[in-house]
């Protein structure tokens, strides 16, 4: 049986080819202090909006049905924020390719420390490694869209159609939304503030974000951004009762499933050969 997915609205988010950027709820101590102070309280600002509007009752869902409609109704509010935060980083990061990607990887360096350290507590080694295998994948589709900011030619090189860049897009943002619901859970079971997240909400949110990143990967596969190096490095079997959605592009490829599909194991040594 396939994952259940949220049908995710399309068509009013302009398909620009630009960095990926992370989630905006968990900035980290080393970030904050790097930032410029007026910069740190936009993305608050912005972070306070995206729990209370957006995440709380996501995460609050009694059951998986209504997890999953409260997905597909929020991600039109959620997409707006994170179109905001692209701005407000761009703008106050003068438009530097370099210190936006900095900031990036620093920050999903972050959330990788979280979610490793608490993730198996509290949502078990499958979500963890869900969690962990979706950041991974975004962080490689992150590195090569920050490559094309960098070197203009490259990216007058790729032409994509509306249609798979909107996919792309609208696949980054999603994962950004599950994976922003992941963490902010996290951060606040690991300090020991009160939550009303549901546990079995937060790990489904870590298998979708999984989901989500190996759509947006297979998209940037499609459009010319990402180069498959050949065979993954890695195959793992999948889940009994977990299928892989299938992506109306083109058809899936091997390594789209095992970067969809690895278990944790795989995914540490996956970063050890990633260099995060």
């Amino acid at each position: 049986m396939g994952m259940v997915l949220p049908i995710l609205p399309s068509g009013r988010l302009s398909a620009t080819i630009g960095p990926a950027v992370p989630a905006t709820t968990t900035l980290g101590s080393e970030v904050r202090s790097s930032l410029p102070t007026g910069l740190v309280e936009a993305l608050d600002r912005v972070g306070d909006q995206i729990k209370i509007d957006v995440l709380d009752p996501l995460l609050g869902s009694a059951d998986l049905q209504e997890l999953t409609g409260t997905f597909a109704r929020l991600f039109a509010k959620f997409r707006d924020y994170y179109v905001s935060t692209v701005l407000i980083l761009w703008a106050n990061l003068e438009g530097d390719p370099q210190r936006f990607s900095a900031l990036t990887l620093g920050t999903f360096r972050v959330s990788q420390n979280l979610i490793s350290q608490h993730g198996p507590k509290w949502i078990g080694e499958d979500g963890t490694s869900s969690a962990l295998q979706g950041l991974a994948t975004t962080i490689r589709i992150a590195k090569a869209s920050t490559n094309l900011v960098v070197t203009p030619q490259t990216t007058a090189s790729i032409q994509p159609s509306q249609e798979i860049a909107e996919h792309w897009a609208t696949s980054l943002i999603a994962f950004s939304m599950a994976f922003s619901g992941v963490l902010s859970s996290l951060s606040a079971l690991a300090s020991g503030k009160a939550t009303t997240a549901r546990l079995e909400n937060i790990v489904t949110l870590a298998h979708w974000s999984r989901t989500y990143a190996a759509r947006a990967y297979h998209s940037a596969k499609v459009m010319g951004l990402l180069r498959a190096p050949g065979p993954p490095p890695f195959r793992a079997a999948q889940r009994q009762g977990e299928g892989m959605v299938e992506l109306p592009l083109t058809e899936t490829t091997d390594e789209d499933v095992a970067l969809a599909e690895a278990g944790l194991a795989d995914y540490h040594r996956l970063i050890r050969e990633e260099e995060l």
